[in-house]
């Protein structure tokens, strides 16, 4: 009674703890909580603290997915250090791992895992954590950690997230994604020979497995507790395997407990963010609803699946966890075999490290890319889609290096040579070459190339399968496994059938029988369809350059010039960076894009290029992809840098890549507005002059101004008018700015640069001759009339939007 009596005062003490509505104290007071109550009293409040959180089913949580560094950095520090990997929070649940076993609801674990659970089957990460109550739905029973990492991983796949329109323009600013980040580099460091050691506890309880007849199932699993070291989740790679004829390699048979909270955080986020549907789903329309699906189950039942699409902030972390998977595997220390009759013995961590693509990441990751392949909208968001695909098939490109100064990306980008050595890994993951590959081609005939994301995306994708090496490895490794006899890369047979087709080998076999769902149809990457496939591809490039052409030469047309532009009042009000759809630039860009697309086409199926493909087609720039990679992906294209008080600076690396031209930054003016270069439309002299005049204002008046533009009143609304507004503090300013220029452009301030505009001195010219030709107005009476006019504009337009917003 007395225990119970302190549980609830103990849940009680949380609960005003988590009333506490400045976060930021909330946390300090969470804080102390922890440290001054026992662990055995804090062991029945560890679900409620993570629900409130993380937030479960509709609740709200804490919000970690929209805290912000810029907008909150108090909260966010204050969160981020309670949920360090040795925060309080994970520092309680280590201690909670020896004796401690909670509940996690079944009906939130992915689908395809709860219907192989009701239908019999028993996922491999599972099978020490259900339990089977009589004539009950089987629950899912776990320890601590297991619980802290379930609640984390969740969190982004719920339904209040998925209903969120919050989007992270930058990961790197928002709190959850840096969270994962956190124990990303902690749990699968990159710089460390060996894993973070497990405090308190050395082997964490694991769940029984309780076993009882469900629904007249029976289960033939042991019914004792499983020992500390849990079923292996190791295994070669598929070819290796066929590969080893010689000596084996001895793995060491130590104590998995070291790799224990490394493997469970990977395979918790594969299972949630990974497999949220199964391979046999059947392919309708694209659509970015969830869409109910009935899909047969091996029992004749049938199961109803909703199509869960990923919201774009989830394909974010899905490209950042294989990102930072590819750069912890490429860690392994490479096997040293000094004589055959020598074994080696290799390490858990690298064993470790050698399995987690193959038997953790690559099936799920395969799923998660072909449904959206399959079900992604044509918009330009697909880009993130394409980039995670990319980026795991160049693993090349995310080789560690302490001289990188903590950079994941390889040096060479997409421009180096695929070196012999990635070849097995070609061959393991030939699907997500050959079949991804034909997917994304299914998708081009229905974008429309004309629009500069989903050219530049053609381009992208053609540009990484034309790195020299790779077009040969993908074609030796689809001839070594299908082993068809006249196979030529330009003619031949489809495998044909099935999967299981006899021309095919048993490596191939194994990967189709893995990744795709029966019946599956392989087509070979070169066969004479795939080419005439290409064929077509071209054909609809060229149609849309011709398209683009014609729509340049009807622009020209309907172009003003002349009197005709002086007198054009519509423009007055208009930006001139705004007029028609694309910029000359741009259209010269997007032409660049089509061009080294079909270029690199005719290179990798080896296709006579067409008319419109110029022989000296130069290959466009790492740069010009900034426009279309968004920017936590910038970091691959840009030289490496700094960002320092003065502005952006230069590394060593960074130089070495500039003078080499193997990186530039973008020419595109991204600073401050008032001081982009004088357009042909403007008087050099007056922009000068009207620049210092107002520089000269917005230092000697700049709070005075802030203060007037911040009133709540007509005075204030008015100001809002009359001075230009702050920039965003979210706005990408990729000149070279130091912090003090960026501080002034993020307040209001006077510019006056449009009074040098040839077509304003125009208007005012002929405002002048009117009222001095029609009333006899003088110079005095002239500017009168200017400024009577001016605060009339800025009056109506105070009164017109009523709502006031601080401009700060």
């Amino acid at each position: 009674m007395a225990a119970s009596m302190a549980g609830h005062q103990i849940l009680s003490q949380f609960q005003n703890v988590n009333s506490v509505r400045p976060l930021n104290q909330r946390c300090m007071e969470l804080e102390k909580l922890i440290k001054n109550t026992s662990t055995k009293e804090l062991k029945n409040v560890l679900p409620c603290m993570l629900e409130s959180i993380f937030g479960y089913g509709q609740g709200p949580g804490w919000g970690l997915d929209s805290i912000s560094r810029a907008s909150t950095p108090q909260d966010f520090d204050s969160v981020r250090r309670l949920l360090a990997p040795e925060g309080p929070v994970l520092s309680l649940v280590y201690s909670l791992m020896a004796d401690s076993l909670y509940e996690f609801p079944i009906n939130s674990i992915p689908s395809p895992t709860q219907h192989l659970i009701e239908d019999g089957g028993l996922p491999i990460f599972y099978a020490n954590k259900l339990q089977y109550h009589t004539f009950g739905r089987p629950i899912i029973v776990l320890n601590a950690y297991e619980l802290y990492m379930f609640h984390l991983a969740y969190h982004l796949v719920n339904t209040r997230a998925q209903s969120s329109n919050y989007n992270w323009s930058n990961i790197t600013d928002t709190l959850y994604p840096v969270l994962v980040d956190d124990y990303l580099n902690y749990f699968l460091p990159l710089n460390k020979d060996s894993l973070p050691k497990m405090p308190t506890v050395q082997a964490p309880v694991r769940s029984p497995v309780v076993h009882s007849p469900v629904a007249g199932k029976s289960f033939n699993m042991p019914t004792s507790p499983p020992s500390p070291q849990r079923p292996s989740l190791l295994k070669s790679s598929f070819v290796s395997a066929q590969k080893q004829h010689a000596q084996t390699a001895v793995i060491s048979q130590g104590d998995t407990t070291e790799i224990y909270r490394s493997d469970t955080l990977i395979q918790v986020f594969a299972e949630f963010w990974l497999n949220q549907n199964p391979i046999s789903l059947d392919r309708p329309s694209f659509s970015h609803t969830a869409s109910p699906l009935y899909i047969g189950s091996p029992h004749g039942g049938l199961y109803w699946f909703e199509n869960f699409m990923p919201s774009t902030n989830h394909v974010r972390l899905v490209r950042l966890l294989v990102k930072h998977i590819h750069n912890f595997v490429n860690t392994a220390k490479p096997e040293v075999i000094s004589s055959p009759y020598q074994s080696h013995i290799t390490s858990t961590l690298d064993e470790f490290k050698k399995s987690l693509i193959p038997h953790v990441i690559q099936k799920k990751l395969y799923t998660f890319l072909r449904h959206g392949f399959d079900r992604w909208p044509l918009d330009c968001s697909f880009r993130l889609l394409l980039e995670t695909w990319l980026t795991y098939i160049q693993p090349w490109r995310y080789i560690y290096s302490k001289s990188q100064s903590g950079r994941r990306d390889s040096d060479g980008g997409d421009t180096k040579t695929v070196e012999e050595k990635w070849f097995p890994f070609v061959e393991d993951n030939l699907l997500f070459y050959t079949v991804l590959y034909q997917e994304f081609t299914q998708r081009v005939f229905r974008m429309d190339l004309t629009t500069q994301f989903n050219a530049c995306m053609l381009y992208r994708a053609n540009k990484v399968y034309s790195l020299p090496n790779l077009s040969n490895m993908v074609f030796r490794a689809e001839r070594d496994m299908c082993n068809a006899i006249q196979m030529g890369r330009s003619g031949g047979h489809d495998l044909g059938g099935s999967y299981i087709s006899p021309e095919a080998s048993l490596s191939l076999h194994t990967q189709i029988s893995e990744l795709e769902k029966p019946g599956f149809q392989y087509c070979r990457m070169y066969s004479e369809d795939m080419i005439q496939m290409m064929k077509a591809i071209i054909r609809h490039i060229e149609i849309a350059k011709q398209t683009l052409s014609a729509q340049e030469e009807s622009l020209k047309r309907s172009r003003k010039s002349g009197v005709t532009a002086i007198f054009d009042l519509s423009s007055w009000f208009q930006d001139e960076r705004n007029m028609g759809d694309l910029s000359p630039s741009e259209v010269k860009k997007l032409h660049s894009y089509l061009d080294t697309a079909a270029a690199n086409i005719c290179y990798i199926f080896e296709i006579e290029s067409p008319s419109f493909v110029s022989r000296n087609v130069s290959s466009v720039t790492a740069l010009e992809q900034t426009s279309f990679v968004e920017n936590s992906f910038v970091s691959d294209t840009i030289p490496d840098c700094l960002e320092t008080d003065g502005g952006f600076t230069l590394t060593p690396l960074g130089r070495h890549q500039l003078m080499n031209k193997m990186r530039k930054f973008d020419v595109l003016y991204q600073g401050d507005p008032d001081l982009q270069p004088i357009r042909s439309f403007e008087n050099g002299t007056l922009v000068r002059l009207l620049h210092h005049f107002c520089n000269f204002v917005n230092t000697q008046y700049g709070p005075a101004i802030q203060n007037l533009c911040d009133r709540n009143d007509l005075i204030g609304r008015m100001a809002q008018v009359y001075f230009a507004p702050p920039l965003p503090k979210s706005s990408k300013l990729s000149s070279p700015m130091s912090s003090a220029q960026r501080q002034t452009l993020q307040r209001p301030r006077l510019s006056l640069r449009i009074l040098a505009s040839y077509r304003t001195l125009v208007y005012l010219g002929l405002f002048y001759l009117v009222l001095i030709l029609w009333w006899g107005v003088g110079p005095v009476g002239f500017v009168f009339c200017v400024i009577l006019l001016v605060l009339l504009y800025g009056f109506l337009s105070a009164m017109t939007h009523r709502s006031s917003v601080k401009m700060s």
